[in-house]
């Protein structure tokens, strides 16, 4: 267990460290871009989220375990909007009305969450788990926050899907490399719910740093 718990923080740390460098490169580079705006806001909350995580991992005490829970939330209740929104914006999806009012839901929702995670309502407190001393303990909205964090992820999952099959060219190529992240991304990332809720193990979080280094190369990748 030692192992494998040293492997799950050394990968927390890398996709924190490459989450934040590649969202400045990406800004830097084309900062005009509202997709790279986007991406960079989303890679933003994906090294709050794991910086936090990796802080809570490595906390001497119970206080400072359930501050890295807490921030670890306001990161993740930002996620699925801004990937929905990254990937409305890069996959030019027609802005109608439906998507419009779901996004702008999204966002409401997104900032509700976020404070609502500084409260016992998300994270109650902090208790051993998995061989570490301070692992998040739910709260009784935390069922709600997952609904709310799988419905925008899925969505937009779902749209770049549909996307891929009905484009072509440069953008088709695109699209599959931020498809294929994404599922590498949420499918592991949200294995990171598990511990708190089922008591197993988040391995699929040792991949997940992989995600902010295929999306920035679909993002940029050029037609060759």
């Amino acid at each position: 267990m030692l192992v494998i718990n040293s492997i799950l923080t050394y990968s927390i740390g890398l996709l924190a460290f490459l989450s934040l460098v590649l969202g400045i490169y990406s800004i830097i580079i084309n900062y005009k871009s509202l997709t790279v705006r986007i991406w960079f806001l989303l890679s933003m909350a994906i090294s709050l989220w794991s910086g936090s995580y990796l802080f809570m991992l490595v906390v001497n005490n119970e206080s400072n375990g359930i501050l890295g829970s807490k921030i670890l939330h306001v990161g993740a209740s930002f996620i699925p909007i801004f990937f929905y929104h990254f990937v409305l914006s890069f996959t030019l999806q027609k802005r109608d009305r439906k998507k419009l009012t779901f996004l702008m839901a999204g966002y409401i929702l997104a900032v509700i969450f976020s404070l609502l995670s500084l409260t016992s309502l998300i994270v109650t407190g902090s208790s051993p788990k998995l061989g570490y001393l301070y692992w998040i303990d739910a709260g009784k909205l935390y069922p709600l926050l997952l609904a709310y964090f799988w419905i925008y992820a899925l969505a937009a999952i779902y749209f770049l899907y549909q996307s891929y099959m009905q484009s072509s060219g440069i953008l088709r190529k695109k699209i599959f490399y931020v498809l294929v992240a994404s599922i590498i991304g949420f499918a592991g990332g949200g294995t990171s719910f598990l511990p708190q809720t089922l008591g197993i193990y988040p391995f699929g979080q040792f991949f997940v740093w992989l995600y902010p280094v295929i999306v920035t190369y679909g993002i940029f990748i050029k037609d060759r």
